[in-house]
């Protein structure tokens, strides 16, 4: 059973006071982050508004949530193929609806160079509001194919954290179910090995997206 709005808004951390949230990397880097991050200075300077991550910054880990459809959804589905994840929700006023255009756009120009594109996938920070079937028609208003992921709180909650996501909940007084969530805005491009392997820094845009992904793929393979 879903928790009630209320509950969950009062069990968070940050109700009523929005805050600033980022991907954050590792707590301590060791030697060999140091080192592979100097590997990496030649790619990254060749980028335009994204960070290149080490092969070890970031793994997706087991899973078990739901897809649009309502069938559980493991996280075997980024297997064999480059994934470009966003985390937010559908009442999004603003930075949502927007970055999911831009994700739309990013697909179009890569087709249209022949370039093969990643598979996109919108991950909710609002399961309680977030069903599946809401994830459904939000996500497909933009494009059928792309992946709508929801599932129980605490298991997307478990997810957002291993992967550095950081989301707040702000209260609307006296409208306990139009609550607003602040969330990182950064786009994660996911290698076929589930690997986080690159930062999409926002502003979004797509011809930089796609020049970087470019990029990416030919210097990662």
């Amino acid at each position: 059973m879903r928790p009630s709005v209320p509950l969950i808004l009062a069990a968070m951390v940050g109700i009523a006071a929005g805050i600033t949230v980022a991907l954050s990397g590792p707590d301590s880097p060791g030697e060999g982050t140091a080192s592979a991050e100097a590997d990496l200075a030649p790619l990254q300077a060749k980028m335009r508004n994204t960070v290149v991550l080490p092969e070890d910054f970031r793994r997706v880990p087991d899973f078990t949530l739901q897809a649009g459809d309502g069938a559980a959804l493991e996280q075997d589905f980024l297997d064999d193929r480059w994934t470009l994840a966003f985390f937010g929700y559908t009442h999004c006023p603003d930075v949502c609806p927007i970055t999911l255009q831009v994700m739309k756009n990013v697909v179009a120009d890569l087709q249209a160079q022949d370039v093969e594109p990643m598979q996109v996938a919108f991950f909710t920070v609002d399961p309680v509001r977030d069903t599946a079937e809401r994830m459904k028609e939000y996500v497909g208003f933009f494009d059928e194919d792309f992946v709508g992921v929801t599932g129980e709180l605490n298991d997307v909650q478990a997810l957002t954290r291993s992967l550095g996501i950081v989301s707040a909940f702000t209260a609307v007084e006296g409208k306990p179910d139009e609550y607003l969530v602040d969330h990182t805005a950064s786009m994660l491009l996911i290698d076929p090995q589930r690997r986080v392997r690159a930062k999409f820094n926002a502003p979004h845009e797509a011809d930089t997206i796609v020049q970087d992904f470019v990029t990416l793929r030919e210097a990662l393979g």
